[in-house]
Formats: structure tokens, C-alpha cells, sequence
């Protein structure tokens, strides 16, 4: 047997296909050049969220007549270096413990129980294995959940937000209704849902929303409902609404409107849309030095002790892409005295992990 050396070189010796998602900030497909880079550390990886690598691996036996009936889906979380790659020692362990299990000892574990009590293996909350669950279905054209039909059903009468007959509407109906959100048939589906459905299946919806590419015209009615609504939980929905889309610039310029108007310190219900843009938006961040510095700025002004702005700092600066922004923020001389602070603040705390 040739040497192992890489995930994609493990799912060739058991004879399988593998196709890669990513399930970090958004659900995702790895195109077969990103596997290979990040694989053999030739590239970062290119969607790193907390740190990690969260990833969904579809395993269908290379020469079966019906592979959908006989795949295995992996879901496995491998740590990212400094650098942004790959831990290829982690990776390694997680070979090995695998090759250890399904190609030596004469095991006869599938693919399927592989994963038994291997501490890279984790389980998806309900919400995200419902949206993967819907993204791998149409991929693979295959007929959405009985619960689509219901919700259809539901959506095509006379509906309120204080309609209390939506409950046995499953998740997996609503992410199946989001991942047809670009095909015309569903469009007005969801814009109804989203203006007058109770709150709760409005938040769910836009929350599964976050995965897809939406367009303008989404965007448009996004900005609108967003302005309109007096519900934080369901405002901090529509951000990650339009979290993958271009165009989002209106409803970035609306935050920060917000923000200013706040007396620069962000109250519990702007924390959470400044979560939900750190969450699923750090792009928008990056590209926009202005609302980065209103969004810190508030935090730092919170009675707090500094507990949001030593968070939300942390987790921006294990992003990427908005991680020398956030520095250059902070090392700018003219920022407040109480930004100054939470940064002094920050580095106290980081200091004393590293001595402890």
C-alpha cells in the first residue's frame, strides 16, 4: 500500500470519491483545486472560522452503480495554524487514527462508523445539519422534505405574525425553501414570509438565507424589512440574511447610522447585531474601516468591563481578512480614550494567558 499522506490520498486508498463542504461562517462547497491546496498546505485554508476547519466530507464508493444509496458523510473539525493552514500534525493524527481503524487489524468498520469516538469527529447543531441537509439534496436532485410542501402550503394562504398554526412546520421545510431562493418560482415564497410570518419562522428563514448568494432585488427588500422592523432578534437575522451577497452596502451604511446615533455606546440589542456582523460579515469589516471603528468603538463604551470588546476583538483577530485592519485601528493614535483602554485592556488579559 503506498504511503497516506493527505485526506485525499486516505479517501483514494478506501476507494472513494470525496466531496468537500465547508460548514464554518457558511455552508459551502470546496472546488477540487481549494482540497488539494489547503490538503497539502499549498494555500491557506480558505474559510477558516474560530480557528478551525469545519468541514462536511461526502464519501461515495468510486465504482458503486448507485453511489447516493451507499455514501457516508464525515464531519470532522481539524485546527488552523497561524498561518491560516491546515494543522498538518492534527491532520496526520486524524489519518492515522483512521487508517488504524478501517485498513489495519483486519477491521471490518465501514466508512459509516469511522468516526466512532475519534476526537476530530463533532456533531452539527440542528440548524446547520437542516441547511446542509438541503444544499446536499438539490445538489444531488434529489425531492426536498415533506415539510417544503407543508410550508408552501402554509405560505400560500392567508398568514399574520401572530398566526400560531406555523409550529409543526419543520427546520429542514424552511432550509429547503432557502436553498431554492434563486429560482423564480420561490421568490415571493419567501418575501412574504419574511414581512409577515411570526417572527420566529421569519428569523429561522433568513438564517438559512445566510448560505445563499441573493441578489439585488433580495437586498433591496433585506434593507427595506430591516428599517421597518423593531425586532432585534429578527434585524440580527437579516444581517446574516445578506451575509454572502454583494451589494450589501446600503444595509452596512444603515448599521452604522445606528451606531453613531447609539451616543456611541451599544446597547444589549445593538450588541447583538454587531455579533451577527462579526459572526457572518467580517468581510464587510474589512472593507469598511469606518463601520469596523463604530462597531469597536460602541463596544469599548459598554459598562461592561470591557467583556463584548475583549470578545468581539479576539475573534476578529483570528479572521483573516479583517485582522490587519483591526490592528491598524488599533495602534491609530487619534481613536477615544476609552478605546484606548478596552486595546490596553486586551493585551493585559492576552499577557497574563501567556504567563499563566
Amino acid at each position: 500500500m503506498r504511503p497516506i499522506e493527505s485526506l485525499s490520498d486516505l479517501f483514494e486508498s478506501v476507494q472513494c470519491k470525496a466531496t468537500y463542504f465547508d460548514l464554518g461562517r457558511h455552508i459551502q462547497k470546496l472546488t477540487p483545486q481549494e482540497v488539494i491546496q489547503f490538503d497539502r498546505k499549498q494555500a491557506a485554508y480558505p474559510y477558516p472560522f474560530r480557528q478551525h476547519a469545519s468541514l462536511a466530507i461526502v464519501l461515495q464508493p468510486s465504482f458503486d452503480e448507485s453511489p447516493q444509496t451507499n455514501m457516508s458523510i464525515w464531519f470532522i473539525r481539524l485546527p488552523i495554524d497561524e498561518k491560516g493552514s491546515i494543522n498538518l500534525g492534527t491532520r496526520d493524527h486524524f489519518i492515522k487514527s483512521i487508517v488504524d481503524k478501517i485498513l489495519h487489524n483486519n477491521s471490518t468498520t465501514d466508512l459509516s462508523n469511522a468516526l466512532t469516538d475519534n476526537p476530530y469527529a463533532f456533531q452539527p447543531d440542528t440548524e446547520r445539519m437542516a441547511n446542509f441537509h438541503a444544499v446536499l439534496a438539490k445538489r444531488m436532485q434529489q425531492e426536498p422534505s415533506h415539510y417544503f410542501t407543508q410550508l408552501i402550503d402554509y405560505l400560500s394562504g392567508k398568514i399574520s405574525r401572530t398566526d400560531n398554526n406555523w409550529e409543526s412546520i419543520g427546520l429542514q421545510g424552511i432550509a429547503d425553501l432557502a436553498v431554492r431562493a434563486n429560482e423564480d418560482n420561490y421568490r415571493d415564497y419567501i418575501k412574504k414570509a419574511l414581512k409577515l410570518a411570526p417572527i420566529e419562522l421569519a428569523s429561522a428563514l433568513a438564517k438559512s438565507l445566510e448560505h445563499q448568494q441573493l441578489d439585488e432585488d433580495y437586498l433591496h427588500f433585506i434593507v427595506t424589512e430591516f428599517q421597518e422592523s423593531t425586532n432585534i432578534d429578527f434585524k440580527a437575522s437579516l444581517i446574516r440574511a445578506a451575509s454572502r451577497s454583494a451589494g450589501h452596502q446600503k444595509l452596512s451604511q444603515i448599521l452604522q447610522l445606528s451606531l453613531i446615533s447609539a451616543e456611541k455606546k451599544a446597547t444589549d440589542g445593538q450588541l447583538q447585531l454587531v455579533v451577527a456582523l462579526v459572526a457572518k460579515c467580517p468581510h464587510w469589516l474589512a472593507k469598511d474601516p469606518e463601520l469596523l471603528h463604530h462597531c469597536m468603538e460602541n463596544l469599548a463604551q459598554r459598562d461592561d468591563g470591557f467583556h463584548a470588546f475583549s470578545k468581539v476583538a479576539t475573534e476578529l483577530t483570528h479572521t483573516p481578512e479583517v485582522k490587519d485592519p483591526l490592528w491598524h485601528l488599533f495602534k491609530n493614535k487619534g481613536v477615544s480614550i476609552r478605546l484606548a483602554q478596552g486595546v490596553a485592556n486586551l493585551f493585559r488579559k492576552t499577557s497574563n494567558n501567556r504567563l499563566q
